[in-house]
This record gives structure tokens, sequence and C-alpha cells, in this order.
């Protein structure tokens, strides 16, 4: 459609009016720009927020125990769902979907200081060694529980790095000692930096078995936690597991406040289904500007076509085809709404480094939920696509109008 005579030919006839060119450009430029950063910010907040999931397998699950709140034959509601460590082992051989499992136990110790330093912030958590497959915390120094630990209810710890940093201060803390409520436990890891969903920094692990054998605590569970493999369907599973659950226990199936389980899967797809809804607004929103630069181009067109009355009347005198005076007018909007996208695009991608820059220290932070803005390739040939598009019909209703003109009366409308 346009060859590098029609673009001469249509570069000049577009700086004979170079202002009002440029501001009609604007628009659309305005809108491009508006599109990307809108975009651009919502993908780095999903990517933020699914972030929040790295601590985990991706088919974990966790079990809350509650209290019943509907009665049934024989059994009164207001009850508590308490499980046994040992019905975990039964739940594993029962489900072959479950691939390992483990429980949680909370443990609100008062004391805890090694031999220089009190430490008051702190949770300990009694679990097995399998928990690190569920919930994958990595060491930065030292190693997570083994099953070795489980067996000999060895008094030893994983602690979180500000625990490490306020009880052995500049010392190693990896093979020192802290005391914890009567009980002296050796630390044999430092977890890897916090996260913002689970703030591991002030946290204690130490065997389950050592908990039970040291503290006589956690012998009834209120939670644990599993992780499924990878062939299993976590909601198919989350139903038969909790059918399964409400038999044994003898709660209404139905029963909302009986037990609770947090399927991690599901809570990701939500998110990521709540995401496309987000992203799918912020596209409406980018386009909707969009159109109202593109009808702004289509405005200006129509007008360009009134001032051009006579010329097209005489090009169409001398024997020009409707099909040439219809390109003419169309490269002109096309080329509009190219060169402004184009400006918009790369003004958007110098925002987002400059943000990015600017903001370099919060995508940095682990536990921030917003990681910068993105301006990837889909984006961009999307949004050129759609300027071309958008180009093309905005010139069509002002290049059929020009093209339709008689060449009698387009020769005439400068009398008048």
């Amino acid at each position: 459609m346009l060859n590098l005579y029609q673009f001469e030919e249509t570069w000049d006839s577009l700086k004979q009016h170079k202002n009002r060119n440029i501001l009609t450009g604007f628009g659309v430029a305005w809108g491009i720009f508006i599109l990307v950063l809108l975009v651009g910010a919502g993908s780095g907040l999903q990517k933020g927020i699914m972030v929040l999931f790295q601590d985990y397998t991706q088919n974990s699950m966790w079990v809350y125990g509650g209290q019943t709140s509907m009665s049934k034959p024989g059994q009164r509601a207001g009850r508590a769902v308490l499980f046994q460590n040992s019905e975990l082992n039964h739940f594993a051989e029962r489900f072959s979907e479950i691939e390992v499992i483990s429980p949680e136990v909370k443990y609100s110790g008062k004391q805890l200081y090694s031999a220089k330093k009190n430490y008051r912030r702190f949770s300990c958590y009694g679990v097995n060694s399998s928990y690190f497959k569920i919930k994958t915390y990595k060491t930065e120094l030292g190693r997570i529980l083994n099953p070795n630990d489980e067996i000999s209810k060895s008094r030893v710890a994983v602690i979180g790095k500000e625990i490490a940093k306020v009880l052995f201060a500049k010392d190693d803390a990896l093979g020192n000692y802290f005391y914890l409520d009567g009980t002296w436990l050796r630390v044999v890891g430092i977890l890897a930096e916090k996260s913002l969903f689970s703030d591991n920094g002030h946290h204690i692990y130490i065997p389950y078995p050592t908990m039970i054998a040291q503290y006589n605590y956690g012998k009834e569970l209120d939670n644990f936690a599993l992780a499924l493999k990878s062939d299993t369907s976590p909601t198919k599973f989350e139903k038969e597991f909790k059918d399964y659950l409400a038999s044994k226990y003898e709660f209404h199936s139905e029963d909302q406040n009986a037990i609770y389980i947090e399927n991690l899967q599901a809570d990701a797809k939500a998110f990521n289904s709540l995401f496309k809804i987000i992203n799918g607004f912020l596209w409406l929103v980018g386009v909707c500007m969009i159109l109202s630069g593109i009808v702004g181009v289509s405005n200006i067109m129509l007008v360009v076509v009134k001032e051009r009355t006579q010329e097209i009347g005489i090009r169409k005198a001398i024997g020009a085809p409707p099909r040439s005076i219809l390109y003419m007018i169309l490269n002109e909007s096309i080329v509009i709404t190219f060169v402004a996208g184009i400006v918009g695009l790369i003004s958007a991608s110098g925002i987002v480094l400059l943000i990015n820059a600017a903001i370099g220290g919060m995508i940095a932070d682990k536990s921030s939920i917003f990681k910068g803005l993105e301006v990837n390739l889909p984006i961009a040939l999307s949004a050129l696509i759609l300027l071309i598009l958008s180009g093309a019909l905005a010139g069509l209703y002002p290049a059929k109008k020009a093209a339709s003109v008689l060449p009698i009366k387009a020769l005439n409308s400068t009398e008048n």
C-alpha cells in the first residue's frame, strides 16, 4: 500500500501541518504510554504476589483442626478436632497420593538466650525432617533437620537469621548452643533470608520428637502439612481427604468449622485468575485511552479531506483512480498513529527503566510484593498491531469520503 514515493508524499503532506499532527499524535502516544505502564505495573505486581508461594511445594496442603459447629447422631457440636502424630503415617499409607507429611506444632516458649544475650521475639516449631520438603526453606549455613535427628530425639535446631544475629552477634552461630526453657539446643543450620509470606528470621525449628521429650508438648496436633505427588489433582484429593477425615473423626462433612484445608495450588490458581481479570481491566482502560486518540486522528483526517477537496478533485480530473485517493488518506492516518505509537512505546520503556532503577532496593527486597514494572515483547507487538489496525480504521471513513468526491464538485468547492 505504501511505496517509497507515496511515503515521501505522505510525509511532505504531514509536515505542512506539523503542529496539528503532533498534537493529534500525542493523544495516541499518550494512550499507548498509559497502556504499557498499566499492564507493566500489573505484571510486576502479579510476579511479586506469585513469589509469595515460592516457599512451598506446588502441591502442598495445610490441614488445621477446628471445632465442630454441626451435630451428628451421637455427637454434639463444639468438639475440638485434634490429630495424633501416629495417625499421620496412617494417612500416608491410606492415600498413595501423599508424598510426604509432617506435623507443625508451635511451642510458645518464654526464655531464649545464649551465653551472651537474651532474645524475646521468636516462634518455635516442632516438625519432622519431611517438613522441609513441603515448605522449601533453604539454609544459608549448615543443614536442615534430618531423619536421624528425629530417631535420636536430638537436641538440635535450625534457626532464623535474625535470631542468629542477636544471640551470637559476630560469632559463628553454627555449632553453638542456646537455651530454650530448660534445654540447651545446638544450632545445626541457619535459614536463608526471610520472605514476606513467612517471617522465618524469627523462627526456630526442632525435631518434633525432641519437642515432646524435652517440653512434654505437642502430643496432640491441631495442624499438619503434606505434599502430594506431582500427578495428583489437589482439588480432587482435598474433597476425598476431607470426607475421609469427617468419617474418621465423626463430624459432618459439610461442617466448615471442623477442619480447614489450605490448598496452596488452588490459592495460586485463584491469584492467577484474579490477575487475569485485573490485567483485562487494565488493557480495557489503556485501549479506551488509545481509542480516544484514534477518534482525534479520524477527526483530523476529516479536516484534511475538507482542506484538500480541490486537490482531490484535480487528482481525479487527471485520471487518479479512487483507490489512490483512498490510500493517500489511509497512509497519512496510519503514519500518524504508527509514529505516535512508537514514540509512546519508547517513552513508556524509558520511564519503566527509570522507575525500576529508582525503586531498585524495593525490587531486590525479598519481602516486597512489587517486583517492578515490566515491558515484554508480546505486549509491545500487540500494542503496535492494535495501533496499525486503529490507524487504518481511523482513516477509513475519511478516505472513503475523499474517494467518493466528484471532480466537478471538488473543483467548484473553492468558489464557495
